[in-house]
């Protein structure tokens, strides 16, 4: 997959931090937000473990025929400029790889906890860790007929921004959510790029589509205790947002 550049995100963070926050601030009441969404996702990257290594190339079809249980939401709660959030995502797989051919069961938790700071009616800083959750089967295929168990978790701290266009009145709206982490601590490295577009349907429900890429490279070990992640999980979303 071709290289997502993160300067952009560089470049927005310095131009809204230094804008004002609105002369009226933010309402003094709790404004809380739940997302139930459904992704269609497709993996590319490699999984390697106890010293074997295969590639894996998981179309969406590849994905929905072989998906056991799945499930992802975000919840948000905001009082004045401060606010606290969560993305959930759970999935639980099944996908066959050709190179080295093996079959690979896969479960797999990604759960992100935040802080959020707003920083103008238009953005506001993230700043949190992601509670990565790996448990893997590979099967290989050939002769052998090797199969290797492995259970890995591990935290990445993550910083990020969450642009919005302002709350007007307007029945349509855009936003981008992009992180960044890892930085050695967890993963190497881990990214999240998330634009998205909305249509209010009602008062207090909106409709929301969107793309998603989330990256993450993460390896340990050596010969027996080896284990490797570098993967992008990407995909469109659909989701129904509920303000109160």
């Amino acid at each position: 997959m071709r290289r997502i550049t993160l300067s952009g995100l560089a470049i927005a963070l310095s131009l809204v931090a230094a804008a004002p926050l609105s002369a009226q601030g933010a309402p003094d009441g709790w404004r809380f937000t739940v997302e139930p969404y459904l992704m269609g996702a497709s993996i590319t990257g490699k999984v390697g473990v106890a010293n074997q290594e295969t590639s894996v190339d998981a179309s969406f079809s590849d994905i929905i025929s072989k998906l056991q249980f799945g499930a992802m939401g975000i919840v948000a709660a905001r009082k004045g400029n401060w606010g606290v959030g969560a993305d959930l995502i759970w999935t639980a797989l099944g996908v066959n790889t050709p190179v080295p051919p093996a079959s690979i069961d896969m479960n797999s938790g990604l759960f992100s906890f935040y802080g959020l700071r707003r920083l103008s009616p238009a953005a506001e800083l993230t700043f949190g860790f992601r509670w990565n959750l790996m448990q893997n089967n590979i099967r290989f295929l050939g002769t052998n007929g090797v199969s290797l168990n492995s259970t890995r978790q591990w935290i990445d701290p993550l910083v990020g921004l969450n642009l919005r266009t302002p709350d007007n009145g307007s029945r349509w709206h855009a936003g981008l959510y992009s992180d960044i982490g890892g930085f050695g601590v967890g993963s190497k490295v881990t990214w999240q790029i998330f634009p998205t577009v909305g249509a209010q349907l009602t008062k207090r429900m909106s409709l929301d589509l969107g793309y998603r890429w989330l990256h993450t490279n993460y390896e340990t070990g050596k010969d027996l205790t080896f284990y490797k992640y570098d993967a992008t999980m990407q995909g469109p979303t659909m989701g129904f947002v509920f303000k109160f």
